[in-house]
């Protein structure tokens, strides 16, 4: 598969990282608004979150070479329309930058041999996409569906454990809490909070210009009507809100919920770990150790599940504590998918 980046901001960055590990595919372009190459260069290179890139990195003319291998074509172009994605032969654009007016875009742009186009977020308010979360429906993918989203990180995490406890126990209801570090489009002292999604647009909650370096800000969140594009079941059973915790990396997700039947934490535990050893993709993992946020950073898998809080009350309610890193992991899936789309071919 020979792919495009559309948006080289922390997703981008990462999914080419991860996948000059796994070689996955030929990264062949790289488009972002930034107008200088040199720093896309050095963004890539140094990184203060997963440290400095172990290959050589340099820039040729308008050309991005990394490890000495085939060069990758940088461009600088504010619409994804204007990139010569079809010089270059690209089968899959993965549209990081968030913008939405670029989902209306791409779907002009199935003529120009454009096979997929993959979106790293799940917007509200446009349902022509098809949302998959790796390890769970998967399979559903056609060979007809164009534009494809990878939903968010904290769907990513909590739609495979919520689908594994429904499909063995039945839910309930539930109530999520997610803490997640702070983003681009905050702030470091009070003001405005400018969209990202929707450049010029200041956010209505105010509280997201609040300085994001000294204090916990509570929001509502969107992960339940992401969720739901997936498990449309979660829609009616769960509720949630979200705090933008002042951390560089690393999310977690405090989960309540009732189930259908009498559990025990001891049945819970062996369900999650028969999940693990028997998954295709590094969706699940378990673990009792004594750790914090900080130890998961550059953890692969979707969902890390700390056991030492799995409890049950009466039966049947149930507490779950998640981690995951909500770039690395997130992106992880990303390259997964693509990996996939090359199967259904």
């Amino acid at each position: 598969m020979r792919v495009g980046i559309n948006g080289f901001g922390r997703i981008g960055r990462a999914i080419t990282r991860i996948n000059l590990q796994k070689k996955a595919f030929d990264l062949v372009v790289v488009n972002d608004i930034n107008p200088d190459m040199n720093n896309m260069s050095y963004l890539l290179k140094y990184d203060s979150t997963y440290g400095r890139l172990p290959y050589s990195v340099s820039l040729d003319k308008n050309q991005l070479v990394v490890n000495d291998e085939s060069p990758i074509a940088l461009y600088c172009e504010k619409n994804i329309e204007d990139v010569p994605w079809e010089k270059h032969g690209v089968d899959i654009i993965i549209d990081s930058s968030g913008i939405k007016k670029n989902l209306e875009i791409v779907h002009r742009m199935a003529n120009r041999g454009i096979k997929n186009c993959i979106i790293t977020n799940s917007p509200n308010g446009y349902h022509d996409y098809k949302s998959v979360i790796m390890g769970v429906n998967e399979h559903e993918l056609i060979q007809n569906d164009y534009l494809i989203s990878s939903s968010i990180c904290d769907a990513n995490a909590i739609v495979p454990v919520l689908n594994k406890l429904q499909e063995n126990f039945g839910i309930d209801n539930g109530f999520i809490t997610t803490l997640h570090p702070w983003l681009g489009y905050q702030n470091l002292l009070d003001g405005p909070s400018l969209s990202f999604s929707d450049p010029g647009h200041i956010h209505s909650t105010y509280v997201l210009g609040r300085s994001s370096l000294n204090t916990l800000i509570p929001k509502t969140t969107t992960c339940i009507s992401a969720s739901c594009k997936v498990l449309p079941w979660i829609d009616d059973k769960f509720m949630a809100l979200s705090y933008r915790v002042p951390t560089m990396i690393v999310s977690s997700a405090d989960i309540t919920l009732k189930l259908n039947e009498n559990v025990t934490s001891e049945m819970l535990i062996a369900l999650f770990k028969e999940v693990e050893y028997s998954q295709k993709y590094s969706v699940i993992h378990n673990s009792d150790e004594p750790l914090v946020a900080v130890d998961f950073t550059g953890c692969e898998y979707s969902v890390v599940i700390d056991h030492r809080w799995t409890m049950v009350n009466k039966g049947s309610n149930c507490k779950f504590i998640l981690w995951y890193d909500n770039e690395w992991g997130y992106s992880c899936r990303v390259v997964d998918l693509i990996s996939y789309l090359k199967t259904i071919e």
